[in-house]
């Protein structure tokens, strides 16, 4: 399928045509800026139709249309009495490319990938680790509901990032790797967590194994994925069992109590 493409600017004169907006609608809206596809609809998601005399008329629609932020539109070239079919739409064809079609007789205004994310900034994925965005009432205005479950280290601003300096990684021997964020203060689930943080997942039993056998020691105990704590030791030293291999708790623990993390990436 060929669609005919070019970008269409709309000028900064629309500030003074809607001298009504608020300043931070005049920021978004400001050097707005669609694409064109020749022959081309973007079915479903429409919020309005209406009929005008040319493009600048079903731009402008777009650009005031609220409560739904407009941003796309099909525009009929044809036209009735002077009039041209325009229907508003609160999708776009990069967040949606399977309702693109092609269809004689009308033209596609989509918004470019730089105004989208202005616009409708949760297309842009801002909130970090799993954290939901959610579209404000208003064009440009997001929030981010951030997991509950990341408690492993502290959010540093409303976007769901995390204060990833109090995360400690030690050396990675076949791929194991001794992490915490304090000297045991990871329950179960928050060693999983921290382990998912540093792209990884909780070791097994053979995985540290075999890390020991390549050289891993660490006088700390360490979650693994069967809830098992073990630390591994090369060399006997009194505070840390005076053994050598691991050892500790060859059981599981209540996943409540806290420990450090054996992770494998």
């Amino acid at each position: 399928m060929h669609f005919g493409y070019h970008i269409a600017v709309l000028p900064n004169f629309l500030l003074g045509i809607f001298p009504f907006l608020s300043l931070g609608q005049h920021s978004i809206r400001q050097g707005r800026q669609f694409y064109k596809l020749v022959d081309s609809y973007l079915v479903g998601n429409t919020t309005s139709t209406r009929h005008v005399e040319d493009y600048f008329d079903c731009s402008f629609l777009c650009l005031e249309h609220e409560p739904f932020p407009c941003l796309s539109f099909n525009m009929a070239r044809n036209s009735d009495n002077g009039y041209h079919t325009c229907e508003l739409s609160s999708s776009e064809r990069s967040l949606e490319p399977q309702r693109i079609e092609e269809r004689l007789g009308y033209d596609y205004y989509g918004t470019t990938t730089e105004s989208l994310f202005r616009i409708s900034p949760c297309s842009s994925n801002p909130c970090s680790n799993g954290g939901t965005c959610s579209q404000g009432k208003r064009s440009g205005e997001f929030s981010c509901q951030c997991l509950p479950e990341v408690t492993v280290l502290p959010f540093i601003d409303n976007n769901c990032n995390i204060d990833t300096k109090k995360m400690v990684r030690y050396k990675s021997v076949e791929g194991v790797f001794h992490t915490k964020t304090g000297r045991y203060r990871l329950n179960y689930e928050n060693a999983k967590r921290l382990c998912a943080l540093h792209g990884a997942k909780l070791a097994t039993y053979s995985q540290l194994l075999k890390a020991w056998q390549a050289g891993a020691e660490m006088c700390a105990y360490g979650w693994l994925i069967d809830a098992t704590v073990l630390l591994a030791m090369q060399t006997k030293k009194i505070p840390c069992g005076n053994k050598i291999g691991l050892f500790g708790h060859s059981s599981p623990k209540p996943k409540s109590q806290t420990y450090n993390a054996w992770c494998f990436k």
